[in-house]
């Protein structure tokens, strides 16, 4: 599956209809105008505050759906870089060395899948929207054809009627 853009990053020719639909389905579906909400581990502790505001202003398109990865990914990194300070300060011959080693490794993972969690949303949301797109299109397209229809004449049924009045 290609990657999604949202209509101000893509390139795409589109008409207005369409560049209005896709409009009308982004704002439905990728930005529902909601935030993320911190948890209240986060919410009580200043540097973690401080760091999920700053994650929360990367991306303006995360809703309060991304709250718990978000949360977590601020958890994560704010227990990372805690652990490595600890860690710089170690003597690389001690027998905790090799067990915070252990333990920054199990955060990247825990990080990684943080980011990915909060990544395969927004692809998700703007599929969504694309496909929200298409059904836009195709509904306005069936108004358009089954508006007001105005009855063809044939030109030879016109002539049979006028020589019907005729006698």
């Amino acid at each position: 599956m290609a990657q999604e853009k949202l209509l101000n990053q893509s390139n795409r020719n589109l008409s207005k209809a369409q560049r209005a639909a896709r409009e009308e389905a982004e704002s439905q579906v990728v930005t529902n105008q909601t935030t993320p909400k911190q948890n209240n581990v986060v919410k009580n502790s200043k540097p973690m505050r401080a760091l999920f505001n700053q994650l929360k202003k990367y991306n303006d398109h995360f809703t309060e759906a991304d709250s718990i990865a978000l949360n977590t990914l601020t958890f994560n990194l704010y227990m990372k870089a805690a652990h490595e300070e600890e860690l710089t300060t170690m003597d690389m011959l001690d027998d905790n060395y090799e067990r915070f080693m252990i333990r920054l490794e199990k955060f990247n993972k825990q990080i990684t899948e943080s980011m990915k969690q909060l990544c395969i949303p927004l692809n998700a949301r703007l599929s969504l929207a694309n496909e929200m797109t298409k059904v836009i299109i195709e509904e306005k397209k069936l108004a358009q054809m089954e508006g007001p229809k105005q009855e063809e004449t044939n030109p030879l049924l016109a002539v049979l009627e006028a020589t019907k009045n005729v006698k």
